[in-house]
């Protein structure tokens, strides 16, 4: 069975044979390509295409057989000519990849009678070298007389060499001609050396000392090269180092004083079909005679049923219902960017968004339902004390009240530390997932601001927290401002803040699973930083809690006191940050 046989010689492949039956095998692709069929390393055989040639036999004429090139970049060459398209290749012929690429002995066994097999080169290294004789080499004769002598001498005799007779005489003079030229050539010769020596020694000293110098010149380069690189490393490693070491509480309020702010905020909720004002339903404290409520109150409030246990304050537009809903607050924030965006808690910008504070005359309250009152076995209206409603949210299917429910700001002021200047505030950004949010200010001047350190997967108890704001409970300091104005003469008088500065740890780092598995840990309190500091307070919430390189880790936003005890929270920075992009939380 014939059969095609590549005897590779070198690249990946070399001092391999391959061998490819024609009852199978009627042309073979050969290149790096995974397909090929002849396939060289793609990394070692790189002057190779991928799929470099193809070679086949003429399926007219069995005995012919022909390799192409397939528009390689390095070319196919068959006995160290690149061929164009195809060739017809033979028995014996030697094929390579690109020049200086991998090449193989294309053969065939058996091979076809017409075929002469190709000339084996001898290795006999001992086989005599025969030279022809018929031509002597030829010999160069030596001159028979000095080169000084006269051309016209006459010649010597053939025969009597042993005899005085016709031999050729020189003079004296003669020979102290030839001695004074030979002797005047030997001084010029001798002068030439010793100028040509001095020229040499000359350009060798001067290329000595040049080089000298230029080394030197170039010594002291580097030098100052390396000296100056060193000083700069020296001055980054110090700033590294002044940058990465803890700063005292005491640092901390001196440079960052000025990026805590002090906030005012009034509000009100709307309903939105209408753009009215949203108002507490209350009706009067008496029911077949009796108090509803036994304190001496003239009103009491009312609320509605809207799930099982679930009760939301029966809601109207009418202002003669009862005492509107919203409210009026102060709170801290801390300056983000130089441009006058401000983090701070999203239930001190965006009250409505968050769990109302009820008015203490608001609590308890009457309930109803379809638009009756709900009565106890004793007759009378129970009484409900409804907490974590969120006006935004609110729910008043089949009640008086049907629609969407907003907030509105009525003021929000931002006032730097120790400085009476109100600023107007607005809402820039809420965060739909933690007690986050970011208003802007408009200044002509940049603002300083602080350094932000998302440390979520490194924070761990015993971690410092100072935390800096403006508690309610502090001693206000009230600035005295005289007016100068004609048209509003005026004294008044404003809080001029001052923040405090609380020092502790993180306590405890409270976190649960994603909610989006199926088991795993969840945190009733959501995302949170405990901490052990007790000096805070309601005002303080929005404030920056800096770690010890005086970098905000946290914004603090609650407080609790059970037993006489008291802890704090703050929400990790990570949820503030996501208002400052665009990109979705991760």
């Amino acid at each position: 069975m014939q059969r095609i046989v590549l005897r590779h010689l070198s690249g990946s492949k070399a001092n391999q044979v391959e061998e490819f039956p024609l009852n199978h095998f009627k042309e073979l692709m050969i290149g790096r390509d995974a397909s090929a069929t002849v396939k060289y390393d793609p990394d070692r055989d790189d002057l190779v295409g991928r799929q470099h040639a193809r070679l086949m036999q003429d399926p007219s004429d069995p005995s012919v057989f022909t390799i192409i090139d397939l528009n390689s970049r390095n070319g196919t060459y068959v006995n160290k000519q690149r061929i164009v398209g195809a060739a017809r290749i033979v028995p014996g012929d030697l094929v390579q990849f690109g020049p200086g690429g991998p090449e193989f002995q294309f053969d065939l066994e058996p091979r076809p009678d017409s075929t002469a097999r190709a000339t084996r080169i001898a290795t006999d290294a001992s086989a005599p070298t025969i030279q022809s004789t018929s031509v002597p080499q030829t010999r160069t004769a030596a001159p028979a007389v000095p080169p000084t002598a006269s051309a016209s001498m006459p010649a010597a005799p053939a025969s009597g060499l042993g005899s005085n007779a016709g031999r050729v005489t020189v003079g004296k003079a003669t020979v102290e001609r030839m001695i004074a030229q030979q002797t005047a050539q030997s001084k010029s010769s001798a002068l030439k050396y010793v100028i040509l020596s001095v020229a040499v020694m000359v350009v060798l000293v001067a290329g000595v000392a040049g080089f000298l110098i230029w080394h030197s010149i170039s010594s002291r380069r580097q030098l100052q090269t390396e000296i100056g690189k060193t000083k700069e490393d020296l001055n980054t490693a110090a700033a590294t180092a002044a940058a990465n070491a803890p700063m005292s509480p005491a640092e901390i309020v001196n440079k960052y004083t000025n990026t805590v702010v002090y906030i005012e905020a009034g509000w009100k909720l709307i309903y939105t079909p209408t753009g009215g004002q949203v108002y507490h339903v209350y009706i009067p404290n008496n029911f077949n005679g009796k108090q509803i409520v036994p304190d001496g109150r003239q009103r009491v409030a009312v609320y509605v049923v809207v799930g099982q246990n679930q009760w939301e304050p029966f809601l109207s537009t009418s202002s003669s219902s009862g005492p509107p809903i919203g409210g009026e607050h102060t709170g801290s924030g801390f300056t983000v960017t130089s441009d006058g965006f401000i983090l701070t808690n999203r239930h001190v910008a965006a009250t409505w968004k968050t769990a109302y504070q009820f008015p203490e005359h608001a609590t308890p309250g009457v309930v109803i339902q379809n638009g009756q009152l709900v009565l106890g076995q004793n007759g009378m209206p129970i009484l409900v004390n409804p907490d974590n409603w969120v006006p935004a949210e609110t729910r008043q299917d089949g009640q008086k009240l049907q629609g969407g429910f907003e907030g509105r700001n009525d003021y929000l002021n931002v006032t730097f530390a120790k400085n009476e200047l109100r600023i107007p505030a607005k809402l820039a950004r809420v965060s739909d997932r933690h007690d986050v949010a970011m208003i802007k200010i408009d200044t002509p001047e940049a603002v300083n601001k602080v350094e932000l350190n998302n440390n979520y997967d490194t924070i761990k108890p015993g971690d410092a927290a100072i935390v800096l704001g403006y508690p309610g409970i502090s001693p206000p300091v009230v600035g005295v401002i005289r007016s100068s104005d004609v048209f509003n003469p005026a004294t008044q008088y404003k809080i001029v803040p001052d923040p405090t500065v609380s020092v502790g740890n993180i306590g405890r780092v409270i976190r649960g699973d994603s909610p989006d598995k199926q088991e795993g840990k969840i945190s009733l309190f959501g995302d949170a930083y405990q901490l052990t500091i007790n000096s805070t307070g309601s005002g303080n919430s929005g404030g920056p809690v800096f770690d010890d390189r005086g970098r905000v880790t946290g914004i603090f936003f609650a407080g609790t006191t059970r037993g006489g005890t008291s802890i704090t929270f703050a929400v990790p920075i990570k949820f503030g940050m996501e208002l400052m992009t665009t990109s979705a939380p991760k």
